[in-house]
């Protein structure tokens, strides 16, 4: 199963890809751990908080093992066959693959994560006055909470395939358990997070009691795996043609619009991508001001910052649409890629639309700032526009994967980053000189406006004569396999 998820990933983005998220890690925490003594209002324990944290996080993040196993025993995922799928037709129990399965999981993820911050934190120790006793306490620490989170989610996903109402009472209770550290503050987060309290005292119970939950966690999650599942069957009245109309607005996409439409909705997905889309949102406004408030980390973001991160985090919503179903099918239709890819722009626009709009008014009217909202709208606007038409342009319908490549990735973030700082630096400057950044921010706003047109229509130049492929792009001349390509009619821009 180790050597199966390295050969996904490799086959996705190839080697160098591959190893280039522990590389970024690793030497953005030897800068972290260098440069932690200039940081002023950020204490030891503030950073063991955010660390253990954001490891608990992690293992929440790739835990619901129980979905996917679901998911791999029901449904035919692309043309991509996994090692879990043994049980249906070898004697061996499910629950037992499983257990293998999350070992495996939870040896890859720490190796490709935990391992490389524990790394760079020890390359940059002595310069934060760091013992290496220290450092390797730490990544004790972290790797058990990275543990208690994965083992939480792995038992999380697998309740959730049995009963969703048991499974909605766990999460209220761990939400109330989260709620006792904030903002009841009647208990501390190192007596929620017994790897975290292992550092008021440095007690080793701590630690033992942190293995112990993590062990028990997962072992229920095992046991409670279902050994069968049934293959979902749903059905449907046919309304292709009454979806159409409400999309008539879209011109020449509307059939394709209209599909895109009854895709994401038939399929389950359209609360996650409206929740991945509106939970990061939602959760930096909420660190934030938990920091800021609860805390007392001086961080003050405006809602020109929130603009900003608006555009970015829409790169989730548009990869979560290029996901939801495969279209190796399209391959015998009268329709090119770029078609599909421009469909699911529309579909993106409309779904990020409501959502950003009122995210930036309400912020505005939180903090106080109504007279930013106008700006604000302005530059979530630009940047929505502007960072769907450099994912589209640069990743089609993979980007899930082809960000992992480094050579996309780059050109990503050289692309996207500067334009995002700018709108960051001019958002602090708003108040002291307000005139001066907010000339600046029209400016850029119309020049990525002006930009997101330009890569908008510079998607069918690109992707016209891809073949769909579970895989990934390949590319035909006009002429391909001794035949010419069919003349697609295209749509006016």
């Amino acid at each position: 199963m180790f050597r199966e998820e390295l050969r996904l990933h490799r086959s996705f983005v190839g080697s160098i890809g591959s190893g280039f998220f522990p590389v970024m890690i690793f030497f953005l925490s030897v800068v972290l751990a260098v440069t932690f003594s200039r940081f002023k209002g950020i204490d030891v324990p503030t950073v063991l908080l955010m660390l253990h944290t954001g490891s608990v996080l992690y293992g929440l993040g790739v835990g619901a093992l129980g979905r996917i196993g679901e998911q791999v025993m029901t449904r035919r995922l692309s043309q991509v066959n996994f090692l879990l799928a043994l049980p249906s037709v070898q004697p061996i129990s499910f629950s037992r693959v499983m257990a293998i399965f999350y070992l495996k999981d939870a040896m890859f993820y720490i190796l490709y994560a935990i391992v490389p911050i524990v790394g760079g934190i020890a390359v940059g120790a002595p310069f934060a006055n760091a013992s290496l006793t220290s450092v390797g306490l730490l990544g004790l620490t972290l790797f058990l909470a990275f543990m208690i989170g994965m083992s939480l989610s792995f038992l999380a996903s697998t309740v959730s395939t049995r009963s969703r109402a048991v499974s909605v009472a766990g999460l209220l209770a761990v939400l109330g358990l989260v709620a006792l550290v904030w903002p009841l503050k009647i208990l501390t987060a190192g007596q929620v997070l017994p790897p975290l309290g292992f550092w008021a005292d440095k007690n080793p119970w701590f630690l033992l009691v942190s293995a112990i939950v993590a062990f028990l966690l997962s072992a229920a999650a095992v046991l409670l795996t279902k050994e069968r599942f049934e293959s979902p069957i749903r059905m449907y009245e046919s309304a292709l043609l009454p979806t159409e109309s409400r999309f008539s607005f879209s011109g020449p996409l509307k059939t394709l619009v209209a599909k895109e439409w009854l895709e994401l909705r038939r399929s389950g997905a359209l609360g996650a991508v409206v929740g991945g889309f509106l939970g990061p949102l939602l959760a930096i406004y909420m660190l934030a001001w938990i920091f800021r408030t609860g805390i007392g980390v001086p961080i003050e973001f405006n809602g020109i910052f929130y603009g900003g991160m608006v555009g970015f985090l829409g790169v989730m919503v548009y990869s979560w649409l290029t996901n939801i179903e495969t279209n190796e099918f399209m391959n015998v239709q009268p329709v090119s890629l770029d078609w599909i890819i421009k469909a699911k722009l529309v579909l993106y626009f409309l779904l990020t639309a409501v959502i950003s709009c009122s995210y930036v008014i309400i912020i505005g009217i939180l903090n106080g700032q109504a007279d930013l909202v106008p700006l604000s709208l302005l530059v979530a606007v630009a940047t929505t526009f502007y960072v769907a038409g450099v994912t589209a342009r640069l990743t089609g319908l993979w980007t899930n994967t082809m960000l992992f490549d480094v050579r996309v990735l780059a050109k990503f973030g050289g692309a996207v980053i500067p334009p995002l700082v700018m709108v960051a630096i001019l958002s602090f400057l708003v108040r002291s000189d307000p005139l001066l950044a907010w000339m600046l921010l029209v400016i850029e706003s119309l020049v990525l406006l002006g930009a997101s047109r330009f890569l908008l229509r510079a998607v069918g130049a690109k992707w016209k004569w891809a073949v769909f492929s579970p895989t990934g792009p390949t590319i035909l001349s006009s002429v391909g396999e001794g035949r010419k390509k069919p003349a697609v009619p295209q749509p006016s821009e």
